[in-house]
């Protein structure tokens, strides 16, 4: 499949787009556990993005198509040079546009960024056990699971479990 996406930092008006992606309950508790608050806010993604700024460990990225509009963003944090291991995070893409692949673009082009340009060998992520579709899009790009921790995350009357993936290629 031709990568069409594209890559670049994280834009204050791209929250907008995050607004319109996760207007789900159970999607936003997927996306960030319990970092933020039912609904999202526009004030609670700027002070979360204004955070992550402080941190020189951390680089938040949203993905682009072929037309330069957002369809997805990530996050990489706990940026060791020494170990050379990154992790990713708050992963999605517009829930329109989910089975067409853009998911294992964004993942694959993250990886590139983390090994070419960060210099990194292990690159990180968790994914809940409810979110089956996610873990199939990792394993394709090259992840492997690693650890599984059952009952991990209560969300309403649910517990998931939550899978840490590795990529080490």
């Amino acid at each position: 499949m031709k990568n069409t996406l594209r890559l670049r930092p994280y834009k204050k008006e791209d929250g907008t787009y995050l607004l319109n992606w996760l207007t789900d309950r159970r999607m936003l508790g997927m996306w960030c556990r319990d970092h933020f608050s039912f609904p999202l806010s526009a004030e609670q993604l700027e002070q979360y993005y204004k955070e992550l700024e402080k941190d020189s460990r951390s680089f938040a990225f949203t993905a682009l198509n072929e037309k330069g509009i957002p369809v997805g963003s990530f996050r990489m944090s706990r940026v060791d040079y020494e170990k050379k291991s990154v992790h990713l995070g708050f992963i999605v893409i517009d829930q329109s546009l989910r089975g067409q692949g853009l998911g294992g673009q964004m993942v694959t082009l993250a990886v590139g960024y983390a090994k070419e340009f960060l210099g990194m060998e292990r690159i990180t992520l968790n994914v809940f056990d409810c979110n089956p579709g996610a873990k199939r899009c990792y394993e394709k790009v090259g992840f492997y699971e690693e650890q599984f921790k059952k009952e991990d995350f209560a969300f309403e009357e649910e517990k998931w479990g939550i899978y840490l993936m590795v990529y080490d290629k």
